[in-house]
């Protein structure tokens, strides 16, 4: 038969874009969502556990499209280098569990040496977190994106080095692929990002990228892309790369060539903001401030045209971790969207449905629908009016397992295994 469990809520938000339902409930069987009604004349299944959560809104589990176990302080990225990777990938399970009480059910991890270890464990059930899609190691080129912290495994040059790394990635455990397309030209003091967007320079040949991203595919796999820059974008397009990542200092062209295929392009606002935060408490250079100023005014331009063409935007951090880039406040990501002239109701949708189709788990995730896994938050207040609302979570379920709820402190949590 299987345990049933059933949610009790005011507000149900679905993440499949329809509008909003008031008195709701939800049956959960065997970590999947059995049926939807309205908690009108509804009666309780015999030996259910009932979750009556009164006034509070229930939503899929946040996506975090794009961020980073980095699991070394984030203001000292030089430690990636030199700090072994059995304490990063215990500092990355600390990481991983705050990610998870706050609401985030689902997440990529864009790059990081332990993010394979940290999935297969939370797969197991050993610990806490997210559901996880990651790439393991970059797959950089020489010179090119993030060089100056990289490992040297992680660095490719040419068709068949690319294709080498591909199949590296996926025997280490990944199961996205992430490249770095764009970097700074000579003398930038930001090498990675480019101190002017527009300048940025591609770091790839378009036979490289088609190499890499054929690999991928033949293997099931999709790619995501590091570009910032028309070049880089344009690069990223013509190669076959599925997911864009920032996608910004482009022209008007790149930008309906974005519109007209659909391709995914992630937001990643809430790492410029956490570095402006960051700025005066961490003694950033005049001259660094100056770059992610420069970088926060141009994405901010291209976000709001990208709204008005109908780019396919998704919700994604770039979060790498504390004490800078907390990984668990990726709720703010939807508040800056919205700020920025994201309706509401499209930022829900870009953070569950769009993001569980960037990951390539919207068979199971992403939405509130029968069929699906039950993986849910529930919250005080109306997103739809406050879109803050959604960094005050207090209800997680995770694969039809409550792993957060008011009313189970000092109870045991389940962890889904």
């Amino acid at each position: 038969m299987g345990d049933r469990k059933v949610i009790k809520t005011k507000l149900l938000i679905d993440g499949t874009g329809k509008p909003s339902q008031e008195n709701m409930v939800i049956v959960i069987k065997d970590q999947v969502i059995e049926e939807i009604t309205s908690a009108e004349n509804f009666d309780d299944p015999e030996n259910a556990t009932v979750y009556d959560l009164g006034d509070k809104t229930v939503m899929p589990g946040l996506i975090d499209a794009h961020m980073h176990f980095f699991a070394v302080p984030s203001h000292e990225l030089h430690k990636l280098i030199t700090t072994p990777d059995v304490e990063r990938v215990l500092r990355g399970a600390g990481e991983a569990a705050k990610m998870l009480e706050a609401g985030i059910t689902a997440a990529r991890c864009l790059g990081s040496t332990v993010s394979p270890a940290l999935r297969k464990a939370i797969n197991e059930g050993h610990i806490p977190g997210p559901r996880l899609v990651v790439a393991g190691e970059f797959i950089v080129a020489s010179g090119g994106t993030w060089y100056e912290i990289m490992q040297e495994d992680e660095v490719a040059d040419g068709t068949e080095e690319v294709r080498k790394k591909v199949r590296e990635r996926i025997t280490q455990g990944a199961n996205v692929m992430k490249v770095g397309l764009s970097k700074g030209k000579m003398d930038d003091l930001n090498s990675s990002w480019g101190d002017n967007p527009y300048e940025t320079l591609p770091a790839y040949s378009l036979e490289e990228v088609k190499a890499l991203t054929d690999e991928a595919h033949i293997n099931h796999l999709q790619v995501s892309a590091h570009c910032i820059g028309d070049a880089a974008v344009n690069l990223a397009l013509d190669g076959n790369v599925d997911v864009i990542e920032h996608g910004y200092a482009i022209t008007e062209e790149t930008r309906q060539r974005l519109v007209d295929k659909q391709i995914p392009v992630v937001t990643t606002i809430s790492q410029l903001y956490f570095h402006e935060q960051a700025a005066e408490p961490f003694h950033y250079p005049q001259w660094e401030r100056e770059i992610y100023q420069t970088h926060k005014r141009v994405m901010r331009e291209d976000f709001a045209k990208g709204l008005k063409a109908g780019v396919k935007f998704v919700i994604g951090t770039d979060l790498i971790g504390y004490p800078t880039h907390p990984q668990d406040q990726a709720a703010k990501e939807f508040e800056l969207a919205v700020e920025w002239g994201m309706d509401p109701e499209t930022a829900i949708v870009a953070g569950t449905k769009r993001g569980a189709e960037v990951l390539g788990l919207d068979h199971e995730i992403g939405t509130i629908e029968i069929g699906k896994k039950a993986d849910l938050i529930a919250f005080v207040g109306d997103p739809i009016a406050d879109i803050t609302a959604l960094q005050t979570v207090d209800f997680v379920m995770k694969d039809g397992q409550v792993v957060k709820s008011e009313t189970m402190k000092g109870k045991k949590k389940e962890y889904a295994r």
